[in-house]
Formats: structure tokens, sequence, C-alpha cells
């Protein structure tokens, strides 16, 4: 059984890291920065960014099952047109993936929006990267 103290000390702990590592610092960085913004400060978390990439993958996923599942019923010779047509959808979506992730999301690590106190106003997006 876990230790509740135990876990509260344990969060608690710094984190380290070898400071020649800049992708180990940068990772920490980011944790850091989306800790003090979801738990500390009163914000929620948004996922569109993250939930846009998920549909995109989804699909590429999705045009690659269906293509497995075509050659199965109708052995190569048969399925070669439908083969190239999801061969060449599965990458025109890899290209969008790839494009979404350069300009959409720019290094966007975490986003969060701060409800308005009074609740007129629409709620502020605050994006870290």
């Amino acid at each position: 059984m876990s230790n509740k103290k135990g876990n509260a000390s344990e969060a608690n702990e710094p984190v380290k890291v070898f400071k020649w590592d800049g992708v180990a610092v940068k990772n920490a960085l980011d944790d850091a920065i989306r800790e003090v913004m979801t738990k500390k400060l009163p914000y929620s978390e948004n996922f569109t960014l993250m939930d846009g990439r998920l549909v995109i993958c989804a699909l590429a996923v999705g045009i690659a099952g269906f293509a497995l599942a075509w050659d199965y019923f109708y052995p190569f010779p048969k399925s070669r047109p439908i083969l190239i047509g999801c061969v060449a959808g599965y990458f025109f979506l890899m290209g969008i993936h790839t494009l979404y992730t350069m300009f959409k999301e720019k290094g966007i690590f975490v986003v969060v929006m701060q409800k308005d106190p009074a609740g007129l106003d629409p709620d502020s997006r605050w994006e870290a990267s």
C-alpha cells in the first residue's frame, strides 16, 4: 500500500537533470510550467490542440486499416487501385499532420483556459511554448 504522505514528499522533490543535457532540461522546464499552470493557478487545461492532431492520425490509421481489410478480402492483383489510393491518402494525411504540427502547434506544450470571474467575458486562452 502506498502512503499518502510519501507521495506528497515525492511530488515536492526537486527534479534533478544534467545541466548539459538540453533535452532533459527543456522537458523538466516544460513539466514544471505545466504543473504550475494547471495545479497552482486556477486554470483548466484545454486539449483541443492535441485533439486535432489525434483526429488527423486516427483518419490516417483508419485508411491504413481499410487498405489492410480490402487486401485481405481481395488479394493483391485485384486490390491494387484501392491500395494505391489508400497509400496516397495516408501520405497526404501525414503531410497535413506535419503542417499542422509546424504551423498550428508551433511547439506549444500546454494550453490553459482562464475563466472570467464575472462570467461576462469569454474565457482567456493561455499558451506556453
